[in-house]
């Protein structure tokens, strides 16, 4: 066998056999086709798919191959006709755990190449003492699209359903909705935005939750003025529809509210009756500015028993000697209270109990001799007087606050009640009395109007009512103006319900919703009239023009020609039960009352829930901006 060896001069003629030729050129580092030992090795590393880089040369180097070369092995693939490498390389696999999330590119040969990025295709230069940070820093802080929080294990974890014990749903982490939680956690609370500050809760946070990422101070405030964006806009949305009326208070500010809302914008067009009903004062302030009005008369004796009752609680002494009293003459011990300026009814409270413990507070007088607070008789009598006048408003505020029935249909009896009080009071044999009824009257009729006809039509939706009870009071008020008064309030009651019929028309694309739901075609017995068409035309014109009030009637005339409800004004009366149990007869009719009943008649409820008096500008709030406070108050209701 012949081969050159194109790296000498000289040209050797050798009568050996392969084997032997390779294991010399091998000893003395020449290759066959002139390569040397080295790059025999790289070309066969290049060529090995299963050749993985060692990430830790960077730090030691790189270590050299170990080479065998095995004489009898080679000897057998030459008998063969076969060639053996002896140069392959024992390779050790990479230890880094980054090579989870890469991929190793083609090898350039130059000995480098590329690891490329699972989830983004980010590549990154390898090789040649080349280490695996890069690679790292990529995981841990650049890349947006590694599931970085997804679970190794096959089974998902469970969580129970919200409201839901019994019902289990497949959990993930989320960073936002947690920083969502958090920043509705810090608007409900008042916590400070420094509270991601603190020690402690980070602690907490970060073993409740390692993924996490606690956000900063600012970035919670950003996250708290998104929610108040948020909500300002679902705000926007909710008025943008069907609105029915709007309570508020008597402020004057509410009032150019509604101007601006009815007069400077589109919203008028879509109202019930072109907004007519839109605006609706809070009963209870009503109530409250009226009764506030007629004390102002009062306030001598009111003050004189304001500074009983504070002068014997303030002292333990004094209340020890106060229930002293109690015992020497037998009464019950109750405990002194006054009122709340801001609220009428305490004082009626503290009035009603001031003559209940009349004979103690008498007693006690005795008693102390430094006390010389004590009314004479002729004072309590002129409470007492005022206390009975007073129950009828009393009694109407705590109806009209409720929050666990219905109030509007009770807005008009009540007042008119509270008016014929006021009427009443005129030909009172007290001067005290008049002169207080006086000044109720100028306020009463400040605010109420007689021409607010939703009040009655909502009374007249009560089927205890209907529009007897409505005639009965407009009679017992105003006579002359009575039958005016319920003209006005068919044509308004009319004019809501026709509205309500054309909207569930082109909701449920009916041709004819007005008719009667009884009413039904029969067909005419076969045979039953020789008449003539003629003769059937005219009869039909004839019954058409005589017909009165025997033909069809619409929801409403079926609903005020039928006989009012058994029950009595004061009973315990589900009047939204009733109309549920109607709703087949009247469906139009059911639906109009149910949308009127959801309106409140008073704010108390409202503003007692949302009332922020006195911690508007809390210790850790009391430097943030006008915006900050403004987004944080309205984002908490």
């Amino acid at each position: 066998m012949y081969t050159s060896v194109l790296d000498l001069d000289v040209h050797i003629h050798l009568h050996l056999n392969f084997a032997d030729v390779f294991v010399v050129c091998i000893s003395i580092g020449i290759g066959i086709h002139g390569e040397t030992h080295e790059e025999i090795q790289r070309i066969e590393i290049q060529a090995d798919p299963t050749y993985e880089p060692d990430d830790e040369a960077a730090a030691g180097g790189e270590a050299a191959a170990a080479v065998a070369v095995d004489d009898e092995a080679a000897a057998a693939a030459a008998a063969c006709g076969k060639e053996e490498n002896p140069t392959k390389k024992k390779i050790r696999k990479t230890t880094s755990d980054v090579w989870k999330h890469f991929t190793r590119g083609p090898v350039h040969p130059n000995g480098s190449y590329y690891g490329i990025c699972n989830y983004c295709g980010e590549k990154y230069l390898q090789g040649q003492q080349r280490g695996t940070n890069s690679m790292r820093n990529h995981i841990d802080k650049k890349c947006n699209k590694i599931p970085r929080n997804k679970p190794e294990a096959l089974q998902k974890l469970l969580q129970a359903k919200s409201g839901k014990r019994n019902v289990l749903v497949a959990w993930r982490f989320d960073q936002m909705k947690c920083r969502k939680s958090l920043a509705k956690m810090v608007i409900a609370h008042e916590y400070p935005f420094s509270c991601v500050n603190h020690h402690f809760f980070r602690e907490f946070l970060c073993e409740l939750q390692p993924s996490f990422k606690i956000p900063s101070r600012t970035t919670l405030r950003a996250d708290c003025m998104k929610i108040y964006e948020d909500e300002q806009v679902n705000l926007y949305e909710m008025f943008g529809q069907r609105i029915f009326c709007l309570v508020l208070d008597n402020a004057s500010s509410n009032d150019a509210c509604i101007s601006e809302l009815l007069y400077s914008t589109p919203m008028k067009d879509d109202l019930p009756v072109e907004g007519k009903i839109f605006h609706q004062r809070c009963g209870c302030h009503i109530l409250n500015l009226i009764v506030h009005d007629g004390l102002s008369t009062m306030h001598k004796e009111i003050d004189c028993i304001r500074k009983t009752m504070k002068l014997i609680k303030h002292s333990q002494g004094r209340i020890e000697k106060f229930k002293l009293a109690c015992s020497q003459i037998n009464v019950p011990y109750k405990k002194p209270q006054w009122d709340v300026p801001t609220r009428w009814n305490s004082t009626y409270l503290m009035l009603e109990l001031a003559l209940e413990l009349k004979p103690v507070i008498m007693r006690y007088a005795s008693l102390d001799k430094k006390f010389s607070k004590a009314l004479s008789d002729s004072q309590w009598g002129i409470l007492k007087e005022l206390v009975k006048h007073l129950k009828v408003f009393y009694e109407a505020t705590l109806k009209l606050s409720g929050t666990k029935y219905p109030t509007f249909n009770l807005f008009f009896s009540e007042f008119c009640e509270v008016y014929l009080t006021i009427k009443s009071m005129a030909s009172n044999e007290y001067p005290f009395i008049v002169n207080m009824g006086t000044q109720m009257h100028a306020k009463f009729n400040k605010y109420w109007s007689m021409g607010n006809s939703l009040l009655a039509i909502t009374c007249v939706l009560d089927p205890r009512c209907k529009l007897d009870v409505v005639q009965y009071y407009m009679e017992e008020m105003c006579p002359d103006e009575c039958e005016n008064s319920i003209s006005n309030i068919r044509e308004c009651m009319s004019e809501l319900y026709n509205e309500y019929v054309k909207a569930k028309a082109e909701e449920q694309g009916a041709s004819d919703l007005n008719q009667p739901g009884m009413s039904k075609k029969h067909k005419s017995d076969v045979g039953a009239s020789s008449m003539t068409s003629d003769r059937k035309a005219g009869l039909k014109d004839y019954l058409k023009g005589r017909k009165g009030t025997t033909g069809p009637k619409t929801e409403l005339e079926e609903y005020l020609s039928s006989d009012r409800d058994d029950a009595s004004l004061d009973d315990d009366f589900d009047i939204l039960g009733w109309w549920k149990m109607k709703e087949p007869r009247f469906p139009v009719l059911a639906q109009l009352t149910r949308d009127i009943l959801a309106v409140p008649i008073s704010t108390v409820a409202s503003e007692s829930a949302f009332s922020t008096s006195g911690r508007v500008l809390s210790q850790v709030r009391n430097s943030l901006s006008d915006e900050s406070i403004e987004a944080l108050l309205c984002a908490q209701d």
